[in-house]
Order: structure tokens, then C-alpha cells, then sequence
């Protein structure tokens, strides 16, 4: 018997096995959501006074991007983590809601990005400006959620 081969085996079909979505109660699924949209909130917030600060010429245009950069990521992890579940049926209004929310606020940061890179300045209140009203929806459900 070799028994290397055999605890590779092993450990194949435990990692194997963590890539099953889950699929929480309907308590842990409304906590999934809370704290994915408190996620999306904080870096949509992030975001939007980074191009405050930019517009302002308070902030250096590599750094805001940066920033966005992590931000961008930090949301895509965040939506990745909520998306993989399986909501309970009776949550299935709460993922629509929650997924809506966060692909918009993935939208926005993309929009955000690009008008830093292309340095259209007359764009940054503009998308400041959408990304407060998302981020008020947002702490809207995740607190109906909580």
C-alpha cells in the first residue's frame, strides 16, 4: 500500500469537496448578504471619495487608482464569496436584490477607473455622485437583512 498516494487521495477529495457551493439556512444566508452588501458599501464609499479627492487635486492620480484597483478587487471577492451560495428559496428576492446591487457597484467602479485613466475629470462628481446614492441602497437592505 502506498500510503503518500493514498493521503493525496485523501486530501484531493476534501479540497474537491469545498469547491460544492454551499447552501446556508435562510439566518445565514441573510448574514451573508448583510455583510456582502456592508463590503460593497465600504468600498463603493472608498471610491467615492477618492474621486472627490482627485477632482479636489487633493490626491495624486496614480495613487487613486491604486486604490481603485483594490477596491475593484476587494468588491469582486466579496460578490464571489455571495454569488457561489445557493440561496434558500425564501431568499430568493433578497439574491436578486443583493446581486443587483452588487453588479451595479462593479459597474460604477469600472466606470470610475476609466475616467481616471482617461482623465475625464468632468466625469468624477458625476460617478461620485451615483456611487452615494448605491452605496443609501445598499445600507437600506443590509439593514432590513440584519
Amino acid at each position: 500500500m502506498n500510503l503518500p498516494r493514498l493521503a493525496a487521495s485523501a486530501l484531493g477529495a476534501v479540497l474537491l469537496g469545498g469547491c460544492v457551493p454551499a447552501s446556508p439556512d435562510a439566518d445565514t444566508y441573510d448574514d451573508k448578504a448583510a455583510l456582502t452588501l456592508g463590503s460593497a458599501v465600504s468600498e463603493a464609499r472608498t471610491v467615492e471619495r477618492v474621486l472627490d479627492t482627485l477632482y479636489d487635486g487633493r490626491m495624486l492620480r496614480p495613487a487613486a487608482v491604486t486604490q481603485l484597483r483594490y477596491s475593484e478587487d476587494a468588491l469582486d471577492t466579496a460578490t464571489g464569496a455571495f454569488t457561489e451560495l445557493n440561496p434558500p428559496p425564501s431568499r430568493d428576492r433578497l439574491n436578486r436584490r443583493t446581486t443587483t446591487l452588487l453588479g451595479d457597484a462593479g459597474d460604477l467602479l469600472a466606470q470610475a477607473r476609466i475616467a481616471i485613466e482617461r482623465e475625464r475629470v468632468g466625469d468624477y462628481t458625476t460617478i461620485a455622485d451615483d456611487l452615494a446614492r448605491l452605496a443609501e441602497r445598499m445600507e437600506k437592505l443590509e439593514g432590513r437583512t440584519r
